[in-house]
């Protein structure tokens, strides 16, 4: 009865007070992800097909990321835990990590992305296939090597994270800071096709 009331209230509540500051872009019209070919965590196959049937939110980085990344997916843990109190847990959006450094990221993806969220997916690949992916959703991230053997380096990447529908088509960009409750609501009132404008 709780989470109905709560539920009740967020969507009542004027945009400017319960989802202010979220930085937004809503697609006029979807814009379907390209194929692709990654793999999870686990080593299993993921393609665009991954991406049917649910909500998800995309975000890129690396495993290394000493700010950024770990910001980002402890928000988006934090987007879903309040999104638990709109919606049932099979309407959750699923978050997915496209790890875009696989030479440091392969080994260290399952430990990384269960940190931040157990049921958290973290997909790598070859360069190609991240390229491919990375160009779909409109990202952007430089390896910034010194040298060919150096391991010590960054990577600069994209913050922005992409909303993606159930039908594997991008709706949404949503850009730091992601206040959780702020963003929540967002989400709420965008995955329901309300206006988040006003």
């Amino acid at each position: 009865m709780a989470r109905v009331f709560l539920a009740l209230v967020l969507f009542l509540l004027p945009l400017g007070v319960a989802a202010q500051g979220v930085q937004g872009v809503i697609l006029d019209d979807p814009v379907k992800v390209d194929d692709f070919s990654l793999r999870a965590q686990d080593g299993t196959p993921f393609t665009q097909d991954g991406l049917a049937g649910q909500w998800t939110l995309m975000f890129l980085g690396y495993t290394h990321c000493p700010d950024v990344c770990p910001f980002t997916l402890a928000n988006l843990e934090a987007v879903r835990t309040e999104l638990s109190q709109m919606m049932t847990p099979e309407k959750l959006p699923e978050v997915v990590f496209l790890a875009v450094d696989p030479d440091r990221d392969a080994e260290l993806l399952a430990d990384y992305v269960a940190h931040f969220g157990i049921s958290f997916t973290g997909i790598t690949g070859e360069r190609a296939e991240i390229d491919k992916l990375v160009a779909s959703i409109d990202g952007f991230y430089r390896l910034e090597k010194s040298g060919a053997d150096d391991d010590a380096y960054d990577v600069t990447h994209s913050a922005a994270v992409t909303v993606i529908n159930p039908d594997g088509a991008i709706t949404a960009k949503i850009s730091p800071p992601f206040h959780p409750v702020n963003t929540a609501t967002y989400l709420f009132r965008h995955m329901r096709g309300l206006d988040v404008t006003n």
